[in-house]
């Protein structure tokens, strides 16, 4: 079995479901990447950044490097991919990055179908299910698009629907403002009682002193975890956040410093993977292994929670995964069958690969040429 194709789609204005009670946003775009082998065996995946420059790298540079390869041999796949396009060209960016990460889904997807089994039991099968917590409409541009009133709703309303689990930004003002996302806060918890999990995200644009005022006053809402509060997540500053709170830190991959310095560190109490930005599922079980030598757990933070599920499900430190509300809604429009909360988990996907098939037609009608 040999790679014989390899192609990557820009798709944009997908029709998708706006939050609750909005309008906006009601479209969304992605990219997917496409590798065929010459047996028939088809792998996809879907990219954390929509950017056409990917589109581009892997079309014009990447393709010529997989074609002939075993898609099987992962490990030999990236490899030549980290010596041509990593270990030479270190400046490369973020969204490049993702684009191999894209490749790496694929062939997993690929290896999944061929030897019949989910991407889930091939990592490990450690759980059928994992909890979610859901990112909604209140995060879509922070605190100036969403009332206090307008939040409190929301909250309430996805609670009724049986989620157990919620986050909402905080720092999103033109400049982070803690006295205002502290009432935020309270304002969901007041809507969802004292048994409903919150958890807060600062984007990494909060100063520590800011990060330090907001987890003094949250400190009567048990707040399950704060995910990257600081800028650039520095270890140092973490370290003196962590002194002064109770609060869980979680670190996801938009940080200057790599997970290794901030386990190293102290400075990082949950470990967030992304298999759609970091490297694929590969990079994501290696990130997994350094949190599992420090007995620290994984979870899944910047939406792409459909990819995620079987790195969290399918390995004993994983714990939870990000339902973000508008990413999730492009995987609803984009593939057949994407797992939904119930009760506040998600059920894994046992089908052959990862479980995710592009609607028939999606491409061709969506797909704009770069």
């Amino acid at each position: 079995m040999k790679i014989a194709r390899v192609q990557a789609y820009h798709l944009t204005n997908i029709p998708i479901t706006p939050p609750p009670f909005r309008k906006l946003p009601n479209v969304e775009q992605a990219i997917m990447v496409e590798i065929e082998t010459d047996d028939g065996l088809v792998g996809w995946a879907m990219g954390g950044y929509a950017h056409p420059i990917i589109v581009n790298f892997i079309n014009r540079y990447v393709q010529p490097v997989l074609i002939g390869e075993d898609p099987v041999l992962i490990e030999r796949i990236n490899y030549k991919l980290w010596k041509q396009f990593i270990f030479a060209h270190r400046d490369l960016g973020r969204s490049l990055v993702s684009g191999l990460a894209m490749i790496d889904i694929a062939l997993w997807d690929i290896k999944g179908k061929a030897c019949g089994r989910s991407v889930h039991h091939l990592i490990g099968g450690a759980f059928d299910k994992i909890p979610v917590y859901i990112t909604h409409g209140a995060a879509y541009g922070g605190a100036p698009v969403y009332s206090v009133e307008e939040l409190a709703a929301e909250s309430k309303h996805l609670v009724a629907l049986g989620n157990t689990h919620l986050k909402n930004t905080v720092g999103r003002q033109t400049v982070p403002d803690p006295d205002d996302d502290y009432i935020r806060m309270k304002a969901m918890r007041d809507a969802v009682g004292p048994n409903v999990k919150i958890a807060m995200d600062g984007n990494a644009r909060m100063t520590a002193i800011q990060a330090i005022r907001l987890c003094e006053m949250c400190r009567d809402l048990d707040i399950a975890f704060f995910e990257e509060p600081l800028l650039d997540n520095d270890p140092r500053l973490m370290l003196e956040l962590k002194a002064k709170t109770s609060i869980p830190m979680a670190i996801a991959e938009n940080a200057k410093y790599s997970i290794r310095d901030q386990l190293i560190a102290g400075a990082v109490d949950i470990v967030q993977p992304n298999v759609n930005n970091d490297g694929g599922y590969t990079a994501g079980i290696r990130i997994a292994g350094m949190a599992k030598a420090f007995n620290k757990p994984i979870s899944h933070g910047n939406g792409a929670g459909p990819h995620n599920v079987a790195l969290q499900a399918g390995l004993m430190n994983g714990t939870l995964v990000e339902y973000h509300f508008h990413k999730w809604m492009a995987y609803n429009a984009i593939f057949e069958e994407v797992p939904q909360p119930v009760d506040g988990f998600l059920h894994v996907s046992t089908r052959p690969g990862t479980g995710l098939w592009p609607k028939d037609g999606l491409i061709k009608e969506f797909n704009t040429p770069v």
